[in-house]
């Protein structure tokens, strides 16, 4: 499994997204799709790879942008979403405990609100990305203190039940461990 990271250029949030391929098949999944990389491209095609799914964290404009440049560039089989349209782009709806493979490489959607109602996180082998709802040090923001809370139980029951050595990929930001954020996440530690 190969994991990049790309860090997109939108002033003053940098949101990330990310390609996942399996190096078996030659499919490729799209974490997010905030503004279109032309590196994306170069990166599929320099390793061969074709693009088979789009899994979109949440609705938020940092996120989806370029969502349908993604599909009209990479024509992907399936585009997954909580809500069942993105962007203005309409979407496959996952739920939470959702199943899907992209080549080898199993990936399971777990929901976790609360920086927005429709956030998912996906876990696969050695790694979550985590959307807006976990960061390194920090979790996404909230309107509420009831949305708050909703966001810390579901990281601590779907995020926190992983091995300490899981790799983090937010939404923004740096990579980080569970282990790590388990221990010093100053919004999550002792609680967990």
């Amino acid at each position: 499994m190969i994991v990049r990271h790309f860090r997109l250029d939108v002033p003053n949030l940098e949101p990330n997204a990310y390609l996942v391929g399996c190096e078996h098949t030659g499919q490729a999944l799209m974490v997010d799709a905030g503004v279109f990389s032309e590196e994306m491209d170069e990166f599929l095609r320099g390793n061969g790879m074709k693009l088979r799914t789009i899994f979109i964290t949440h609705h938020h404009w940092d996120h989806t942008d370029g969502l349908k440049e993604a599909i009209e560039r990479f024509q992907p089989e399936r585009v997954l979403s909580f809500l069942g349209n993105v962007g203005g782009c309409a979407t496959e709806r996952i739920a939470h405990g959702g199943k899907f493979q992209v080549g080898a490489i199993p990936c399971h959607a777990v929901h976790t609100p609360g920086h927005t109602d429709d956030g998912m996180s996906l876990i696969l082998p050695g790694v979550v990305f985590s959307g807006d709802a976990l960061f390194c040090g920090s979790v996404g923001g909230t309107s509420n203190p009831v949305d708050a809370q909703r966001q810390i139980e579901a990281i601590r029951a779907h995020l926190f039940s992983l091995p300490d050595d899981y790799e983090v990929f937010s939404g923004h930001g740096p990579v980080t461990t569970i282990g790590i954020e388990r221990a010093a996440n100053p919004f999550l530690s002792g609680g967990a």
